[in-house]
């Protein structure tokens, strides 16, 4: 049974491991260095809005979000044309491997839409590896478009190469 729960700081080690097995192997495969994961996800918690997906009593799925002003990337075309202050980020959309494809994407965007104060945020953004061409499906049919650009350095596992990501910042006016 497929559940959406809010992130806690109980829940932070287990959104940590989801993390680290989502980017760290695979295509989109890179070095993370746990200190600074727990610090950025430690963040997230501290300033954002995070729902987790469990099937049964196992994490499948999380939608971490934030204040798009934490963001320390944020390319001039969008921080010239939006209100920041009134942006909120989707900083980090992962699901199991085994998981995906079954709707549990779908569930997260659903209820992040459904709960996300519209008081507070006029407009939702998401960043997304241009490979990762399932996920970019995806916010496409959420209402997500893509706006800009920006290239990520990366360190691969081992350490021993830098290599490059393009992601594509896509942007969703909320209603």
């Amino acid at each position: 049974m497929l559940t959406i729960q809010p992130f806690t700081s109980s829940t932070k080690l287990e959104v940590i491991n989801l993390y680290i097995s989502t980017f760290s192997t695979g295509l989109s495969e890179q070095y993370i260095d746990k200190l600074e994961l727990d610090a950025y996800i430690e963040a997230i918690l501290e300033h954002g809005y995070s729902l987790l997906a469990y099937d049964n009593e196992f994490l499948i799925g999380a939608l971490l979000s934030c204040p798009f002003l934490t963001n320390d990337s944020i390319p001039p075309m969008i921080l010239n044309n939006y209100l920041i202050e009134k942006c909120v980020y989707v900083a980090e959309m992962m699901v199991k491997e085994e998981a995906r494809g079954k709707g549990i994407g779908t569930a997260l965007l659903n209820r992040f839409f459904q709960t996300i104060d519209k008081s507070k945020y006029s407009d939702a953004f998401i960043r997304v590896w241009e490979e990762n061409t399932g996920a970019i499906v995806l916010y496409e049919q959420h209402g997500f478009k893509a706006i800009a650009t920006v290239i990520q350095n990366k360190m691969t596992t081992d350490k021993k190469e830098v290599f490059s990501m393009r992601k594509i910042y896509l942007h969703k006016k909320l209603v």
